[in-house]
């Protein structure tokens, strides 16, 4: 009888041990998730579902050049690496090659707006990918003119109050040089004389042509 106890006994003891080693051990769904591979090399790479769907065009779209940057003449390209899960969500975005610190940080705020994606396949099966993109930063002719023309003027520094067509604006904008009439720049005392303690840093005053729409 004691032998059949100490059997039964040692038989929990194995039972309540194995438990224990079950308890532990990761599920197979978590251990398959974890060691699931990003592929760089795919049959049929993510497709990217936003408006517009292109790449290229949605980062134009909803891009805005810092104004710092835009101040300095900064361009460039960014190029912005982040992974697409085989659910189609966005993950791990990184600057891969960067310009300044400011146009990093805008490149990666419109990547991480591109949240709507279809996964890439290998094999006929959906897997997680790596996806690249570069993010353009440029200026145009006219831009680099009167960035040109603010330098000259010691106006690049910081930022100067801009009156257009009788109306403070206290940011930059993109105003085509066809639409402009006139540009006049005021700086010192005579700045601060007609537009107050916000012409410090000068003021650029400008006129536009007639049709021209209005600045909101």
């Amino acid at each position: 009888m004691k032998n059949l106890f100490s059997l039964l006994s040692k038989a929990k003891g194995l039972t309540l041990f194995v438990i224990c080693i079950l308890a532990f051990m990761p599920s197979i769904g978590s251990a398959t998730l974890t060691t699931d591979s990003v592929y760089t090399v795919v049959d049929k790479a993510p497709k990217f579902n936003g408006q517009p769907s292109r790449t290229n065009k949605f980062i134009e779209k909803h891009l805005t050049y810092p104004d710092e940057a835009w101040q300095k003449g900064l361009e460039g390209v960014v190029n912005v690496s982040f992974t697409i899960t085989k659910d189609g969500h966005l993950m791990d975005v990184k600057v891969e090659s960067g310009l300044d610190p400011l146009l990093n940080l805008e490149a990666l705020r419109v990547v991480d707006l591109m949240t709507d994606w279809k996964p890439a396949k290998k094999d006929g099966e959906t897997v997680h990918a790596r996806v690249s993109v570069p993010v353009v930063f440029s200026l145009t002719r006219e831009e680099k003119d009167f960035i040109a023309t603010m330098q000259r003027m010691g106006l690049d520094e910081k930022p100067p109050l801009y009156v257009i067509d009788n109306k403070m604006v206290r940011s930059r904008i993109h105003l085509p040089s066809y639409n402009v009439e006139s540009i006049r720049v005021l700086k010192g005392q005579s700045a601060i004389d007609q537009y107050g303690e916000e012409g410090k840093n000068g003021v650029v005053v400008i006129t536009t042509k007639r049709g021209t729409p209005p600045v909101r």
